[in-house]
């Protein structure tokens, strides 16, 4: 258990108001809770010394980036790659792709074909940015689970066709909000790596409510079986908007507590 819990850390997007107002401070408080990780969240252009700093002093491990497409095209990819080199980043993770966001595409182009294009970028992506020393990870939303063609939901489009070497960032919430099972993924890609994004859900209440709490739809004993999965780390990210950020995060790894 004691193991586990040094790869517990928080998907900044959790507290990024509180970040964004102090982040020295959140961090520290971050850290007070037993969170030992933090995902950043944001343009690759927070301010290196404080960010440096705040990692030093509360003892958090940057764990990766949530890196949005743009800025891993050829025209924004030697700069975020150097950003993210004097941050100390190990992990670049694409945030998302399609959906609401229209992130790549909007919904008059949405097709099989685009998502295998995007497979195929990814991989180019991840050996550019493995030549950098950093890795390259994806991170779900619900649409991948809800869109299917052919009887292939689009998540599975993009994992059977990114290498192994991208690492699968699993949202476990979002992939429930899409109608799918996170068991079912869990065991289909047993064998590849992944950062698990703990992120309570509720089939009533939505994102707002904590992990674990009742009305949580997640089985967290079962995701959090090492014998269905192993994870390079454990990442709670909540949109709770029902509590301030700090006291949802406080909660939240009290909860976690209980499974892991």
């Amino acid at each position: 258990m004691r193991e586990r819990l040094k790869k517990c850390g928080l998907g900044m997007y959790t507290v990024h108001k509180s970040v964004e107002e102090n982040m020295y401070e959140t961090f520290c408080g971050l850290a007070q809770m037993g969170y030992r990780g933090i995902e950043f969240y944001g343009e690759p252009e927070a301010d290196l010394d404080l960010l440096k700093n705040s990692l030093s002093d509360s003892g958090l491990a940057l764990t990766g980036w949530h890196v949005e497409w743009r800025n891993l095209q050829k025209d924004r990819f030697a700069r975020t790659a150097d950003y993210l080199q004097k941050a100390g980043c190990p992990v670049a993770v694409i945030p998302c792709l399609g959906g609401k966001w229209q992130v790549g595409h909007g919904p008059q182009r949405e097709c099989r074909d685009i998502w295998l294009s995007y497979a195929r970028e990814i991989n180019r992506i991840c050996a550019r940015l493995r030549a950098e020393g950093i890795r390259t990870g994806y991170h779900n939303h619900e649409h991948e689970f809800a869109l299917s063609y052919d009887g292939k939901k689009v998540f599975d489009l993009l994992f059977e066709n990114l290498d192994e070497d991208v690492i699968m960032e699993f949202d476990s919430g979002n992939c429930i909000e899409g109608g799918d099972d996170p068991l079912r993924v869990l065991a289909k890609y047993r064998t590849r790596e992944k950062i698990l994004h703990l992120k309570p859900y509720s089939k009533t209440r939505g994102f707002d409510v904590t992990l674990g709490e009742a009305g949580d739809a997640n089985d967290w004993k079962a995701i959090l079986d090492p014998e269905n999965a192993e994870y390079l780390w454990f990442l709670v990210e909540s949109e709770n908007e029902g509590l301030p950020e700090m006291e949802n995060a406080r909660l939240c790894m009290q909860g976690l507590k209980k499974f892991i």
